[in-house]
């Protein structure tokens, strides 16, 4: 394996663990948990309606760890689920009037956080990084798909 390539694939890595230290450390300060942050950011800044549904496919987790976290927020008043008309099973998300106060109260300063650090980077360098992470992601999943682990090829 190329050291230069293997070094750029572990500070991005590195980098993106980073990143997920500093929400680990905003989620502390609000005394939520690192999965809450997701979601509030999800309700807080959407005008849309959510299903546990949308949030799976939105945050990429599974559907367990929504329910859990969603049930969750239920229990401490900040939430409710309603019934989606037309839908068998598919229930909407709403954030009950406690909810609204602890998210502005407690919540909205991390993304208000974020959007400062964006606003004081350069645009160019951003879109530069999206692109760059797009694609490398998206040849990573190709190759992941393609790919088959040699315990695998050991056994044929």
């Amino acid at each position: 394996m190329d050291d230069k390539v293997r070094a750029m694939i572990d500070v991005i890595n590195h980098k993106i663990k980073e990143l997920n230290s500093l929400y680990h450390m905003a989620a502390n300060k609000s005394d939520i948990s690192d999965g809450e942050v997701d979601i509030w950011s999800a309700l807080l800044n959407t005008e849309e309606e959510l299903s546990q549904q949308d949030l799976c496919e939105r945050l990429f987790l599974s559907k367990q760890t929504i329910n859990s976290l969603v049930s969750g927020m239920v229990k401490k008043g900040f939430v409710f689920l309603e019934h989606s008309p037309g839908s068998r099973n598919r229930k909407i998300i709403h954030l009950t009037e406690d909810g609204k106060k602890y998210g502005n109260e407690k919540v909205r300063w991390i993304f208000e956080a974020e959007q400062r650090a964006m606003e004081d980077t350069d645009p160019v360098e951003v879109q530069a990084y999206i692109s760059m992470l797009e694609k490398y992601m998206q040849r990573f999943r190709e190759e992941i798909e393609e790919s088959t682990p040699q315990s695998e090829k050991d056994n044929e």
